[in-house]
């Protein structure tokens, strides 16, 4: 199950662009500005900005592209432009994964909501949202060919929109958390900070009981830089109760992650979803953090 990642670690790393080995934290009054100069609680820091500098999409509102992804054909995804967005500068990107939606046939409309969910978040706080549709058969994530899709439309978005790649984040949602987990954490050069509603680590990205590999211990304690996530969770949701991802922030603190400061953890009274006051928790958790050389 963790083979298609290994080829998203490769795909995923955008052609001329400052690879990143550390984390930085913006202040408060940069973050939503995605300014070049950052500050990491400690000294200044100076990161360079790592604009894609494309042009040429629609903008702002609701968008959709099309790519051909080798040996799967032409595909569809998602984007939202925040109403102040102009390509003279570079802007952060939000990718979102939808859960499972049932059947391929429906995994585009999943994918189309969850763009939605965020849009107004992205006007407010100034953000691009690009949201991919998944390939398995029950309209979710971990088909062989998801790796080359995220490839093929982050090829293609970085060069329609001007992003600062130094501040792409990941959000997923069940399934799409599962992937989500497994995917950043396989690609901490790439995405700066990632969220999860209704996830499990365990779900996809390792175990604990010696399924598949990679364990849990081991996947964790190899990662670096020690990306920030932010895990929401219900107290009613099966995966909480039956499935064990309630022990995931102890697996992420185990690894070396610190709660409060790279790692948030919300446990809400509820199931198997998510809210707009979720989504705002979920960004001001993310924002802050850009990577850096």
């Amino acid at each position: 199950m963790h083979s298609p990642l290994a080829a998203a670690l490769v795909l995923l790393l955008p052609a001329g662009s400052v690879l990143a080995s550390t984390t930085v934290r913006l202040p408060p009054s940069l973050c939503p500005a995605g300014e070049a100069i950052f500050r990491d609680g400690f000294e200044p820091v100076s990161v360079p900005s790592d604009p894609s500098n494309g042009s040429g999409g629609t903008f702002p509102g609701n968008v959709t592209r099309t790519v051909t992804v080798p040996q799967v054909g032409s595909r569809s995804y998602y984007l939202h432009l925040p109403t102040g967005y102009t390509p003279a500068r570079s802007w952060p990107m939000l990718f979102v994964f939808h859960g499972a939606s049932g059947s391929a046939a429906s995994a585009p409309a999943a994918a189309s909501q969850v763009r939605g969910d965020w849009s107004a978040l992205a006007d407010s706080q100034g953000f691009i949202v690009l949201s991919v549709v998944g390939n398995q058969s029950q309209g979710g994530w971990g088909a062989s060919a998801d790796g080359a899709e995220i490839s093929a439309v982050q090829t293609d978005a970085f060069a329609a929109y001007n992003v600062e790649q130094s501040r792409v984040y990941l959000w997923g949602f069940s399934a799409g958390a599962h992937f989500a987990h497994g995917l950043a954490l396989d690609n901490t050069d790439f995405f700066a900070a990632y969220g999860v509603s209704a996830g499990s680590l365990e779900q996809y990205a390792c175990t604990d009981d010696g399924s598949y590999p990679p364990t849990c211990a081991s996947l964790l304690a190899g990662v670096q830089p020690k990306i920030p996530v932010d895990i929401h969770l219900g107290n009613t949701d099966s995966l909480y109760t039956m499935y064990g991802a309630g022990n995931d922030p102890a697996r992420f603190e185990a690894g070396g992650w610190v709660s409060g400061v790279d790692l948030h953890y919300t446990l809400f009274n509820g199931g198997h979803t998510y809210t707009a006051l979720h989504l705002a928790q979920i960004w001001n958790n993310l924002c802050p953090f850009a990577l850096g050389p």
